[in-house]
């Protein structure tokens, strides 16, 4: 007996085109995501840090990232041609005060008697009618955190000046710079006044062209006497460059990683620069009324940040001179805070215009940046007694 071969049968069949044309179907799906992935902008940092702590050490809190990448917005600065020299009419000749330094030691006190650690402290104090001031440790070089976007503020506004730099077109990033304290606008406006761009890893020739470029940054301050003063390092995360921390000739121009360099200054030096901005020297009276525009913290701001507690959002009230003083003061400056860091450069004037100072305060140690009371105790009893006289 033959026996019949057997025939596939329909469903079979059925099984087989199905089974054909699911894979057709999911290498379609993933060519579409592969190339969605390649088209869309990178992701967005996301921070799982406790509330009230910096996401990384020795890092500022991100704020909110700029809508738009920056680097579509606008072209690449070309300044090979351009020359920048930091001049100002009058050098400040400021002048020693037993008045001012009594303050500045009472200062120092309130964080002795907290047990804080005085060699990790600086302070400035300089009554903005005179030039007269005290100072504690002063001339020490300390890590600025954001209070560096402040010096970045004035070179911008002096290539604005020399016509490279569209004022229209940056506004919008220098606002967010200083008044958000935003690192993804104060990357873009590193990169833009200087040339350069963050994330290749250089070599040879072409490193130390954008090294040069780079330290222009440093000479420009330098020459008009900041002495030893580092500005030409960009503050991190980063969120629209996806980098988290200095990498490629970020990383390189830091040197060794054991003992690493990075931006520098003393109180004095910060002290200086918001001195020579509220005295209208600084590039001219107009820019230096722009700047101080962009450094006002206004009254409702500083009553609504207070007592906000948001990690998530950049805060220069609550732990910072501010907080404490009355809402009809006249308040400019700008505050930084890392992991192990507290700074604040302010100008604090009253309504009636008998009192005008800068305080400038830099705490290089975990226990000031987890200190949300002493920044604001020092400010409340200089203004008590930089108003009542005594």
């Amino acid at each position: 007996m033959k026996l019949r071969k057997k025939q596939p049968s329909r469903l079979s069949r059925l099984q087989f085109f199905s089974i054909v044309a699911g894979v057709v179907l999911a290498i379609t799906l993933i060519g579409l995501a592969i190339n969605r992935r390649q088209n869309s902008p990178p992701p967005k940092a996301v921070s799982s840090a406790p509330t009230n702590i910096p996401q990384t050490k020795n890092t500022p809190v991100s704020s909110s990232p700029i809508p738009v990448s920056p680097l579509n917005t606008l072209p690449p600065l070309q300044q090979t041609n351009v020359e920048l020299t930091y001049n100002i009419p009058i050098y400040p000749n400021f002048q020693k005060s037993q008045k001012l330094q009594s303050i500045v030691d009472r200062a120092v006190s309130l964080a002795t008697d907290k047990k804080l650690p005085n060699k990790a402290l600086s302070i400035t104090l300089i009554d903005a009618k005179t030039g007269k001031y005290g100072a504690y440790q002063q001339d020490e070089l300390r890590y600025p955190a954001s209070i560096v976007k402040m010096f970045w503020m004035v070179y911008s506004y002096s290539l604005i000046q020399k016509n490279p730099l569209r004022e229209a077109d940056f506004t919008r990033y220098l606002n967010k710079m200083i008044k958000n304290s935003d690192n993804d606008s104060a990357s873009y406006v590193v990169d833009t006044i200087t040339g350069t761009e963050s994330g290749n890893d250089f070599q040879g020739e072409e490193y130390e062209n954008w090294l040069q470029k780079r330290n222009q940054l440093n000479k420009y301050f330098q020459q008009a006497g900041y002495t030893n003063i580092n500005l030409n390092q960009k503050v991190f995360p980063i969120n629209y460059l996806n980098i988290s921390e200095p990498q490629g000739a970020e990383l390189k121009m830091r040197g060794n990683p054991e003992k690493p360099i990075r931006n520098k200054m003393t109180t004095q030096h910060a002290a200086r620069l918001l001195y020579e901005i509220y005295d209208g020297q600084a590039i001219s009276p107009d820019y230096s009324g722009k700047m101080i525009n962009l450094l006002r913290i206004d009254s409702q701001t500083r009553n609504l940040k207070k007592d906000d507690q948001n990690p998530n959002e950049f805060n220069p009230v609550r732990g910072f001179f501010s907080e404490p003083l009355p809402s009809n003061i006249d308040f400019g400056g700008k505050a930084g805070w890392t992991s192990n860091t507290r700074q604040e450069a302010a100008y604090i004037a009253t309504p009636d215009g008998k009192a005008a100072y800068i305080l400038v305060v830099f705490a290089e140690d975990r226990a000031y940046a987890y200190d949300w009371k002493i920044f604001p105790q020092i400010s409340s009893m200089i203004f008590e007694r930089m108003t009542n006289g005594k």
